[in-house]
C-alpha cells in the first residue's frame, strides 16, 4: 500500500459515522464482544462485524479470541487500539514507522537539521501523518507562550460534527492514544472544537523526563476533555 493510499484509507474510515459510533463505545466501555457492539450501536451483527474489519485493518481497533477453559469456538473480543504495539506483522507499529520515514523524506528535501531519532521527533511524524491521513489541515505551534498546541483547519468531519459531537471524542482519543503509542514527551491534554469557525485547537502537554521503553499506557480508558468551542456546532 502506497502513502497516498493509507492517507485515502485513513480518511474513508472515519469518514463513517457507523464506524466512529463503534470506535465511541470501544473507547468509552474498554473490551467488548460484536453482539455487545451491535446492541450498543443499533447495527446489524454482520455490519458490525465489517465495520470492525476496517478499523482493525487501519490500526484503530484490535481484536483477539476470549480465553476460556471449556470447549467450543471463543468469542472475539474487540478494543479501541492502545499503547505500543512491537508485535510482528503490527499496523500501527508499521504506521509509526512509515510517519518516521516520511518526515525524514520531507526534512532532507527541505534540507533542515532534524534529530531523526528523537522521541519528540517521532511523536510529531506520527501526529502529522494522522492528521494529513485523516483530511486535516494541520498547523503545529511548539513552544508557543501558551503552550503547545496544534491548530486544526477545515475539517473534513465538520457536517457530522454538527449533528454528533461525541465524533470530536473519538478522535481526541485516537490523537491521545497516537501520542501514547509512539512514547515520547507529548501527551494530547485537551481538544476545543470549533474555536472559531472551521478551525479546532488540541492542546498538548509536554513532559520534562522521556517515558521508559517499556512503560504502560496510563489511564486507557480516561474520558477524554473536550471543551465546545461557541462557533455553530
Amino acid at each position: 500500500m502506497t502513502p497516498s493510499s493509507k492517507r485515502t484509507s485513513s480518511y474513508r474510515t472515519l469518514a463513517s459515522f457507523s464506524r466512529i459510533k463503534l470506535l465511541h463505545f470501544l473507547q468509552q466501555r474498554g473490551t467488548m464482544t460484536v453482539g455487545d457492539l451491535a446492541e450498543a450501536t443499533g447495527l446489524h451483527h454482520n455490519t458490525a462485524r465489517e465495520h470492525l474489519q476496517r478499523l482493525i485493518g487501519d490500526g484503530f481497533v484490535t481484536c483477539q479470541p476470549e480465553s476460556k477453559d471449556s470447549k467450543g469456538r471463543p468469542r472475539m473480543l474487540y478494543s479501541a487500539a492502545a499503547g505500543p504495539d512491537r508485535a510482528e506483522g503490527s499496523i500501527r507499529a508499521a504506521k509509526a514507522q512509515a510517519a518516521e520515514r516520511h518526515g525524514d523524506q520531507v526534512r532532507r528535501m527541505l534540507r533542515v537539521e532534524a534529530v531523526i531519532h528523537s522521541p519528540l521527533q517521532r511523536q510529531l511524524d506520527a501526529l502529522d501523518d494522522h492528521l494529513d491521513g485523516t483530511g486535516f489541515d494541520a498547523r503545529l505551534a511548539i513552544d508557543d507562550a501558551d503552550g503547545d498546541h496544534v491548530h486544526l483547519h477545515e475539517c473534513p468531519y465538520r457536517d457530522m460534527v454538527k449533528a454528533h459531537p461525541e465524533v470530536c471524542r473519538v478522535h481526541f482519543g485516537l490523537l491521545k492514544t497516537l501520542l501514547e503509542m509512539t512514547e515520547g514527551p507529548l501527551s494530547a491534554d485537551a481538544l476545543h472544537p470549533l474555536v472559531e469557525p472551521n478551525t479546532c485547537i488540541l492542546d498538548l502537554h509536554r513532559s520534562d523526563t522521556e517515558p521508559a521503553e517499556d512503560a504502560q499506557p496510563q489511564e486507557q480508558h480516561r474520558p477524554a476533555i473536550i471543551y465546545h468551542g461557541v462557533s455553530d456546532l
